[in-house]
Parts: structure tokens; C-alpha cells; sequence
């Protein structure tokens, strides 16, 4: 029996690879007590091929129906009795397939159909101590059965022991050589094990171009060989498969967030931003696609464009605080000292403990408010709760004071951790922006950008400072010699 994802095709697969008995097989005799009035014979063939087309034309359910009208000599027939658990497995109704295969076992406690079929239910009813006895019984028989090896590589995957699943998929894939979902499997373990071992992504290749092969339609597969490309950074490839997989399958919302981000490598930013703007469509209440499209927007410097989807992913995802975080950053930047401070203090209550980031710019925010009354109670408040003999409590202790920052170079420099050092470096120019000193100001954000740490928010916002110090610095200059 070939195994399936959707059980539907299965129904579908097992009514159309039944093998064409013959008529002399399989048909009953009518038994003419007149020679006038012949008793019409039953042929399985047809019958089967009633379910096909029932199946097709009508529904799943309208094919079990047709059961009901089964000579009774034909009511135990296994042949059919599988087909019928199969479709009933399609319809939903486990319990009642699970008793087909039952009374199959019981007469024939190895036949393979029936087997694999309980070894399904037992997998979607969660019944893991069925699960393994079905599967140790299959293999009993067939160490290379395809649906225990299935199930193996399966449960392998999901504990992510991805080495073991490659190997149950392909034990699998020796009886069945074209077997879309074994190939899927073995492609997909491959896949993670690239991460560790480059030599296997050549291996993940070959397998997903072997699906392909098998079923030209398989969108699945084009979109691991783009993920393969960009993984090799060859960007183009990867936006070329990925938009055979979105041709294939144009309602999936990974395909797009894929799409959008190799053509936004490329450069190709309305392509990468209109394939975001997609992906939202088909599902507007997940955060991704607009943290990606914010993310852009915001290069671009769309800041309300930005602000607005980081918004979006906020109500989507409450708990990404980050978004907070970009939103406070993009705010200071527009001078919106109260929004700025809010989005901040979101952070800050998110994170109390592991980033004094989000304090220092709460207070940053009051003070550039002009409400000295609260940038004080609030730093006060979250002093209280700090280590005081941390280069973060000095710093915040110095903007609560307002002075008192002379032994602040010193400790910063004897920072070893780089991040850390350019983070105070920053607020210690920030300090000298609020208070007065505009050239040291300046030094000091030049320190943090001199180490080249774009990763942390206090990179950018130390380079925007600089350039409209230096332009502020250039009017003077003019202003001067003008005069």
C-alpha cells in the first residue's frame, strides 16, 4: 500500500491501483430458475468502479453508501472491506475503519493493508503504545515496509534526530523508489542536516530534483531547492524556484515570505514588499510578513509605512517586544517623545531585568518631554531595584542627578564585552545631548560607531545624532564666516 499525507488520495489511490480482476474472477454466476428472467450478476470490477466514480462525482460519503447495496456474499470480501476502512479513514470516521481492520486482522493477523491502515489511525488518534506494536509487527514481516519506516522517520523528525529519520526514509524508499512522501522526508532531513554538514546539501538537492521528477506539480519541493539556493547565496536561483512553487500553489503564505526575501537580497525592493503585501492577504492576522515588510519599510526610511506595520504585528503577536522597540526608535527619530517613550516602556515592562536599555530610554524620552518631575520618579524607581555597583546604575544614576559622570569613561573602557561598551558609550553621549556639550556628545557616539555594532538600535540612532551634530556644527560655521 503507498502512503499518504491526505488520506483522501489514499482512498482515491487504493480504488485506482486495485489491480483489473478478471470477469471470470470475480463475478457471480446468475442462477436462472426461469430461462426467461436471468438474475442480473455482480461484478467487483464494476463495483469498484462505481466507488471511483461515486467518489468523484458525488462525494466520500455517497461512495461508503453504495456498500450497503454489497451481495452478501461480497460483504466480507477483504478487497473491498479495505477500500471501504480507507474511505471511511477519509471521511473522518476512524472508529469505525478501526473495526474493519480489526475484523480483517482477526481472520488474516498479517495482512499488510489492514495493518498499515490501523497504524494510521493509531498515529492520528495519538496512540503511541499502538503506534509501536503496529509498527514492530509490520517490520517483523518487511523490514523495508514502507509505512512503518514512514512512521519511524516521522517521530524521528519531529525529536529532530534528523540522521535516524534519513535513514528510516530510505529503507522506505527501497520498495518504494517513487514514493513522493519517503523522497519529501529523506529531502527534508537532509535539508536540516546541511546546517551542521554543507557535503549534505548536494544530497538534499539530488533528492527534491528526483521528486520533481516524479511529480512535476510537487510545490514543495521547488521551494527546499530555493531555500538551498539562498542558503549557497545564489539569490536569483532561489527567487526563480520559489516562484515555480508560488505558480504551483499561488495560496501559500510561506512561498511568499520566501519570494520576498531572496528579491529583497537582490534588491528588487517593490517585488519584495508586494510579495509581503501578498502574504498579508492570505493572512492578515500573522505577524510575519509584517515584520518583514516593516523591516523594509524602514530601511527605506517609510517611517509612518514602518510604524504602521509594526502595529499590525503587535496585534497579530502582542509579545514580539521588539517591535516595540523599533517603533520607539523610529519615534525619536520624528520627535514624538511621548509615543517614543511609550513604545519603550512597553519594552521596559516586557523586560525589566536584562536590558537597561529600556529604562535609560524611558527617561531619555520624559526628559526631552520637559517632565523632569516623572524622568526622576521613574529612573528613581527602577534604581532601587539595581545592582548599584553596575556600570547600568551609575550611568542611570548620573541622568537621574543630572551630573556627576566624571569616573563614567574610565569604567566604560574597561568593559570587555564589546556590546556593553558600545551601548554605554552611546548613553553617555546622550547624556552630554540632554545636559549640554554637544562635542562630547559627538566623541562619545563616534566610539560606539567606530566598533561597528549596526545590530543594536543605539547604533543607528548614535549615527543619526552625529550627522545632524556635524550639519548643526556646518550652519554655525557658515553663520560665522557670513557674519
Amino acid at each position: 500500500m503507498k502512503t499518504f499525507r491526505n488520506f483522501k488520495l489514499l482512498a482515491c489511490a487504493l480504488v485506482l491501483a486495485l489491480p483489473a480482476w478478471s470477469e471470470a474472477q470475480y463475478k457471480v454466476r446468475p442462477v436462472n430458475t426461469t430461462q426467461d428472467v436471468p438474475v442480473m450478476e455482480f461484478s467487483k470490477t464494476d463495483f469498484i468502479r462505481s466507488v471511483q466514480e461515486t467518489m468523484r462525482s458525488e462525494g466520500i460519503p455517497a461512495a461508503i453508501a453504495l456498500y450497503d447495496g454489497l451481495p452478501p456474499g461480497f460483504a466480507g470480501d477483504v478487497d473491498l472491506l479495505v477500500i471501504k476502512a480507507s474511505l471511511l479513514i477519509s471521511d473522518s470516521k476512524l472508529n469505525d475503519a478501526k473495526s474493519i481492520c480489526n475484523g480483517i486482522i482477526a481472520s488474516d493477523p498479517s495482512n499488510e493493508d489492514a495493518l498499515e491502515l490501523l497504524l494510521y489511525i493509531a498515529r492520528c488518534q495519538n496512540d503511541v503504545r499502538s503506534e509501536n506494536k503496529l509498527v514492530k509487527q509490520l517490520l517483523a514481516a518487511d523490514q523495508y515496509n514502507v509505512s512503518a519506516n514512514m512512521a519511524l522517520g516521522q517521530s524521528s523528525f519531529a525529536s529532530k534526530n534528523y540522521k535516524q529519520a534519513r535513514l528510516y526514509y530510505q529503507k522506505a524508499l527501497v520498495k518504494e523508489e517513487r514514493n513522493e512522501d519517503a523522497l519529501f522526508g529523506l529531502g527534508q532531513a537532509d535539508y536540516y542536516l546541511g546546517a551542521k554538514d554543507s557535503k549534505m546539501d548536494k544530497e538534499c538537492e539530488t533528492v527534491f530534483k528526483k521528486l520533481i521528477e516524479v511529480n512535476p506539480q510537487n510545490s514543495l519541493a521547488y521551494s527546499y531547492l530555493g531555500k538551498l539556493a539562498a542558503a549557497g547565496n545564489k539569490y536569483k536561483v532561489a527567487s526563480d524556484y520559489v516562484q515555480k512553487a508560488i505558480d504551483l500553489e499561488p495560496d501559500n503564505y510561506n512561498y511568499y515570505l520566501d519570494y520576498g526575501m531572496f528579491e529583497n537580497y537582490l534588491g528588487h525592493y517593490d517585488n519584495a514588499a508586494d510579495s509581503w503585501t501578498k502574504a498579508i492577504a492570505l493572512q492578515p492576522d500573522y505577524f510575519l510578513a509584517y515584520a518583514y515588510r516593516g523591516g523594509l519599510y524602514d530601511e527605506q526610511g517609510k517611517e509612518d509605512l514602518a510604524i504602521s506595520d509594526y502595529k499590525q504585528l503587535l496585534r497579530c503577536n502582542p509579545e514580539y517586544y521588539y517591535a516595540y522597540e523599533s517603533i520607539g526608535v523610529l519615534e525619536i527619530h520624528k520627535k514624538n517623545w511621548t509615543a517614543a517613550r511609550q513604545a519603550f516602556m512597553k519594552c521596559y515592562e516586557m523586560d525589566k531585568t536584562s536590558n537597561v536599555s529600556y529604562p535609560l530610554m524611558v527617561t531619555y524620552c520624559y526628559y526631552m518631554e520637559g517632565d523632569k518631575v516623572n524622568a526622576k520618579a521613574f529612573s528613581d524607581k527602577v534604581l532601587r531595584k539595581m545592582d548599584r555597583a553596575s556600570i547600568e546604575y551609575a550611568m542611570l544614576r548620573v541622568w537621574h542627578d543630572e551630573s556627576g559622570e566624571m569616573p563614567l569613561p574610565q569604567k566604560i573602557s574597561a568593559i570587555t564585552d564589546s556590546k556593553k561598551k558600545g551601548k554605554m558609550w552611546f548613553y553617555l553621549g546622550l547624556f552630554y545631548d540632554m545636559f549640554g556639550g554637544g562635542e562630547f556628545a559627538s566623541e562619545h557616539y563616534s566610539k560606539l560607531l567606530a566598533m561597528n555594532s549596526p545590530m543594536i538600535f543605539e547604533y543607528r540612532m548614535a549615527e543619526w545624532r552625529v550627522g545632524q551634530l556635524n550639519l548643526n556644527s556646518e550652519d554655525k560655521s557658515l553663520s560665522k564666516v557670513s557674519n
